[in-house]
């Protein structure tokens, strides 16, 4: 006579907080979106400063310009030594998921009362990334290299703002995890890549998915 194992599966908002940290199946490696996010801003930074560096040479200051704009989204300039990934969309689904975390059934109180303000820390930097497209653009468009300058140091100033606001919220986000209980952990990808979302909206377990009958989670 066979045994009838309960699988214990993770909390669906467990699961989203790992695409944010751990994994997501659309990112390069399948990196999680919010170390993705820290990782393209940190490449902005750097060819900001690439970009006033070389003030003397337009041409050179246009191709560190789009280096920048390949971090922050690679629809916009194809070649670069971003991930390929983009900035502006890993900040779009950090937040996405850190806020279907909080609006989960089965979120902690520490999750409900924490989560909003960490989404909320990371919706401006959304707006940011957008203004650092529109000056990286109006830069690489202009023939007037005082012009030009001017715009470079401006994106190299807002991208380091930028990506400090971004590492507080990292660090405000793991404080969250630190205090969570149960316990949260590593989650691993069967599980992570293994959410549906339902025509209500909620979210469940994709049939094939251990232990995926039973139940599911909004």
């Amino acid at each position: 006579m066979s045994a009838c194992v309960s699988v214990q599966l993770p909390s669906i908002a467990h699961v989203h907080v790992g695409h944010a940290v751990t994994a997501w199946p659309e990112t390069p490696g399948q990196r999680g979106l919010l170390e993705v996010a820290r990782s393209e801003a940190a490449t902005i930074v750097e060819h900001a400063g690439y970009a006033v560096a070389g003030a003397r040479d337009m041409r050179e200051v246009k191709l560190h310009l789009g280096h920048v704009l390949h971090a922050l989204d690679p629809a916009l300039e194809r070649e670069g030594p971003g991930l390929g990934y983009g900035l502006a969309p890993a900040l779009a689904g950090a937040a996405d998921h850190l806020g279907f975390a909080a609006e989960a059934n089965d979120a902690s109180a520490n999750f409900r009362s924490g989560l909003p303000a960490v989404v909320e820390r990371l919706r401006p930097l959304q707006r940011q990334a957008q203004v650092l497209v529109a000056l990286s653009r109006d830069a690489r468009g202009s023939g007037d290299l005082a012009q030009v300058v001017t715009y470079s140091e401006e994106v190299r100033q807002r991208s380091e703002a930028l990506r400090q606001e971004l590492d507080a919220a990292s660090r405000q986000l793991d404080t969250l995890l630190a205090a969570e209980s149960p316990a949260y952990r590593p989650i691993a990808q069967r599980y992570l890549f293994g959410l549906i979302r339902l025509p209500s909206g909620g979210w469940t377990y994709a049939p094939g998915v251990q232990g995926s009958g039973y139940g599911s989670y909004r």
